[in-house]
C-alpha cells in the first residue's frame, strides 16, 4: 500500500532528546503558552501528535483518536496546526524541531490515508504537515528527509483538488526535481513515503 523509507533510525542517531519529547508535549497540552485560541482543536492536535510520535506513525494506533474527532478536521485545524508549529519551532532546539517535523510527516501520511472524513481537507492537512516539516529540514543538514518530504509533496500536488490544476502540476514537478537532487538514480514510488 505505502512505500516506507527506513530513516527513522537515522533520525534517532542524530537526536538525543526524543525521550524528552513526550513529556515536553504533555506540558504543552496541559499548560499551553501559545497565542492560539484555545478550543478543542489545539488539545486534539497535541494529543494526536503525541500518539503519532509514541506509535512511530502506526495508523492503527492513531486512527481511533482521529475518528473520534473527525469534526475537528476542517480548515480551522490547518490554521491551528500552522500557528502552533511555527510558534513552537521558533522556541525550541533544532533537535526537538526535527522530532516534531518527523512526527508531522508521519501524521500527514496517516491523515491522508484516512478513509473517513473529507478527503480533500485531509489532503490539505497532509500538505500543511509537509510544508511545515520543510521549515525544519534543510537540504544541507537533512538531505534524505528533505528529499522524502519533497517526494511526498510531489504526490500530494498530483492528487490535489484545491487550487488551479496547472499550478498543482507545476508544483508537483518542482518538488519532484528537488527530491531528485538527493536521489537522482531512483525513481520514487507513486505512494507516500514515511519518515519512521
Amino acid at each position: 500500500m505505502q512505500a516506507y523509507f527506513p530513516i527513522y533510525s537515522l533520525l534517532e542517531k542524530k537526536l538525543l532528546y526524543s525521550q524528552n519529547f513526550v513529556s515536553w508535549l504533555e506540558d504543552k497540552i496541559f499548560t499551553p503558552s501559545l497565542n492560539v485560541p484555545i478550543d478543542e482543536t489545539l488539545p486534539f492536535l497535541l494529543e494526536v501528535l503525541k500518539l503519532t510520535f509514541n506509535s512511530q506513525g502506526d495508523p492503527q494506533t492513531v486512527y481511533p483518536l482521529i475518528v473520534e474527532n473527525l469534526d475537528l478536521l476542517e480548515p480551522h485545524f490547518i490554521y491551528i496546526l500552522r500557528k502552533w508549529a511555527r510558534q513552537t519551532f521558533s522556541n525550541i532546539s533544532q533537535d526537538r524541531a526535527t522530532i516534531i517535523a518527523s512526527t508531522l510527516v508521519n501524521f500527514g501520511r496517516i491523515i491522508w490515508a484516512l478513509p473517513d472524513g473529507d478527503s480533500d481537507v485531509n489532503l490539505e492537512i497532509a500538505l500543511t504537515c509537509c510544508e511545515l516539516a520543510l521549515e525544519v529540514y534543510y537540504l544541507d543538514k537533512f538531505p534524505e528527509q528533505w528529499a522524502i518530504v519533497h517526494n511526498n509533496l510531489t504526490v500530494i500536488y498530483q492528487s490535489r483538488c484545491y487550487g488551479v490544476p496547472t499550478h498543482n502540476l507545476i508544483k508537483s514537478f518542482e518538488h519532484y526535481q528537488k527530491a531528485n537532487l538527493v536521489f537522482p538514480d531512483q525513481s520514487f514510488p507513486q505512494k507516500w513515503t514515511d519518515l519512521s
